[in-house]
């Protein structure tokens, strides 16, 4: 549950100078001089108070430390949720505004977790955490648990203040040599990608994010209460996803993760997922020396451990703004070695060999004329990025979503699941049985996104769909389906001109998002048996001139060309490796709608199939056991 903001000032307005007041009682302030409203921080050790009332803003900043504070977050400190502090607030001022949504359990199927065992006072867990620097105060005050063998359990709760999940880890050091767990979940239920702590979180406030919960406890410690930890490690990122209006509440977000590759990526990800207008980042520093020695850091515990709460805080508070992203310093750009960039591999072995894969940052326009297969081609892209957890987003107004999916499907399941039918009047046809549809559909759900049939076809609707989903869902190739379906805003006068900005609009995208970006674009009419060139492309030259890369599909007529092979993809140009003109013969199995160049890409078994744990089988490929007859021609002639 989300409350409005507007009510919580319009309350601290209604309570005035008794904020200050029942602030000081809730935080147990000393040396509190009620008329100057002024007294020692509670957040770090102070003889001279420092910490001091803004009549105006309803808040106490700390001079001494830095820490601002207000009467949420003293509800907070005393033990309540952030919609039970919004609840005393509003009852202290009798404003009645309903928080109908706490302890409400809002997922119906949902296997909710039970809870643990609070820490007594000589227990491992609560050694271990000591040891970490983390104190009984804030141990006690964040509420740490154990199980019933004395592992640290970590609950975290929804916005809604319910247990949705539990975490365990070791009260020890984890000896991973050995092969123990670093972590694991609560046996019998489930999982779900929320923050730890989100219901002790202040909107008002930053947010800082780490990466583990015993860094999260860190920062608590270091006096900066309004701290969340990722859930399941730094390389999953579903928590943007399943968090993001809740985190659309921050005006400021603060990224403290780890001082290591994924800790860095997973900085830069969640950076131009969330926001690099409202963003910033801690440097942890990479080493800290004293007397007795030099010591490696790595994240925000360790710096408590070595440097003190102080040190910790100053990094927090001192973050780094993100960078804006229009601009780079010269001296900053770093070298690149091109095998190292990401990007989304076809599945198609010399295509990939030629091109490495479609990178991020880059635009390919892919062409082709009509029964070429550039459907199939797009959709059998659309797989392969999921078998490389990569998030597909297609916009496509060639077919209906259900014919899409249909299309998919055939390619999800291949040669060893299709069913061949038979209408009454002898037309065959082939389908996946229902059995192995719900499947792939179970296995990939939330994980692919069709643009909805009825949704605008404008090119800014469009466009905001695509930032909206890499933002909400972790999008990271956009298939766009074609040039000619979309709404540019263009009349007799202006198509060329028009055609040429939106072109540099979705090259703008993928270099900002740092993401694939796929646009297919119609030819103009060719003389059969013609390959779609550098100057054949329907429209402005600008769409071969500024894409990275250019594709062409051209149906292979077998007779003519004395080819076994169906289909003539084209590398018009690649302007990463300077090539231009080569091209690759491909394969086409009618029932799977699969390209393939040999017969491990015919036999392609996806994830799916692997995780349901079904018995693997490959079948004989037509093309590498005997020619093919004429029969199936006029079957791959109807349906291609």
């Amino acid at each position: 549950m989300i409350v409005d903001s507007k009510i919580i000032k319009k309350a601290k307005e209604k309570l005035g100078d008794r904020n200050a007041d029942i602030m000081a009682d809730l935080f147990q302030v000393d040396k509190w001089d009620s008329k100057n409203k002024k007294g020692c921080c509670p957040f770090h050790n102070e003889n001279t108070p420092s910490f001091i009332y803004n009549p105006k803003g309803q808040y106490f900043k700390c001079f001494g430390c830095g820490v601002t504070k207000d009467i949420i977050d003293a509800y907070m400190y005393s033990g309540k949720s952030y919609l039970e502090a919004c609840k005393c607030l509003f009852d202290e001022v009798e404003i009645n505004y309903p928080i109908n949504e706490l302890f409400v359990k809002t997922k119906s199927s949902y296997k909710y977790p039970h809870a643990e065992l609070p820490l007594t006072q000589d227990c491992q867990a609560r050694k271990y955490l000591n040891l970490r620097k983390i104190s009984d105060k804030t141990i006690d005050t964040v509420g740490i648990k154990q199980d019933n063998n004395g592992n640290i359990a970590f609950e975290f709760y929804d916005a809604n203040s319910v247990l949705t999940m539990v975490r365990y880890r070791p009260s020890h050091k984890v000896n991973k040599e050995a092969g123990e767990m670093k972590a694991w979940c609560q046996k019998d239920s489930d999982t779900s990608a929320i923050l730890y702590r989100m219901d002790k979180i202040n909107p008002s406030q930053p947010l800082i994010i780490t990466e583990g919960e015993i860094d999260c406890l860190s920062v608590v410690e270091s006096g900066l209460s309004n701290c969340v930890s990722v859930p399941m490690g730094s390389q999953n990122l579903h928590w943007i996803e399943e968090c993001f209006d809740w985190l659309e509440q921050f005006d400021t977000i603060i990224i403290c993760g780890d001082n290591d590759e994924p800790g860095i990526k997973m900085r830069k990800e969640a950076i131009s997922r969330l926001g690099s207008w409202r963003c910033k980042y801690v440097k942890i520093p990479d080493y800290f020396e004293d007397s007795s020695g030099k010591h490696k850091i790595k994240d925000a515990n360790e710096v408590l451990y070595y440097m003190g709460a102080e040190a910790l805080r100053n990094l927090i508070l001192n973050a780094d703004e993100a960078e804006v992203s229009s601009v780079i310093n010269v001296s900053d750009i770093e070298d690149v070695d091109i095998n190292e960039i990401d990007g989304v591999e076809t599945g198609i072995t010399e295509l990939d060999h030629s091109l490495m894969r479609l990178f991020y940052g880059t635009l390919t326009v892919i062409s082709g004329k009509p029964g070429a297969g550039k459907t199939s081609f797009l959709s059998q892209l659309i797989c392969q990025s999921l078998e490389q957890d990569i998030t597909p987003f297609f916009f496509s107004r060639e077919m209906p979503n259900y014919l899409q999916r249909s299309w998919l499907y055939s390619i999800m399941a291949g040669p060893s699941y299709m069913e061949k039918h038979e209408t009454t009047n002898g037309t065959e046809y082939y389908t996946v049985d229902k059995d192995i549809k719900e499947k792939i559909n179970n296995y990939y759900n939330k994980k692919w996104f069709l643009y909805r049939d009825d949704a605008s076809n404008k090119l800014d609707d469009i466009m905001i769909s695509m930032e909206n989903c890499l933002r909400k869902y972790g999008c990271k190739l956009f298939i766009l389906d074609n040039l000619m379906t979309i709404d540019i805003g263009s009349d007799a006068d202006s198509e060329l001109k028009k055609q040429t900005e939106t072109i540099n609009q979705l090259i703008a995208f993928a270099i900002k998002w740092q993401c694939a970006v796929v646009l297919v674009c119609h030819p103009r009419k060719m003389a059969a048996g013609e390959d779609v060139g550098i100057y054949d492309l329907s429209g402005t030259a600008n769409i071969i001139n500024l894409a990275h890369r250019s594709l062409s599909l051209r149906r292979i007529d077998n007779e003519k060309e004395s080819s076994n092979y169906n289909v003539k993809l084209t590398i018009i140009k690649d302007r990463l490796f300077g090539r231009s003109n080569k091209h690759i013969d491909l394969y086409y199995d009618v029932p799977s709608r699969r390209f393939y160049t040999n017969n491990n890409e015919y036999n392609y078994h996806y994830r799916w199939e692997k995780e349901n744990k079904l018995q693997t089988k490959n079948l004989d490929n037509i093309h590498f056991t005997e020619q093919k007859d004429n029969s199936e021609e006029e079957v791959y002639g109807d349906i291609f």
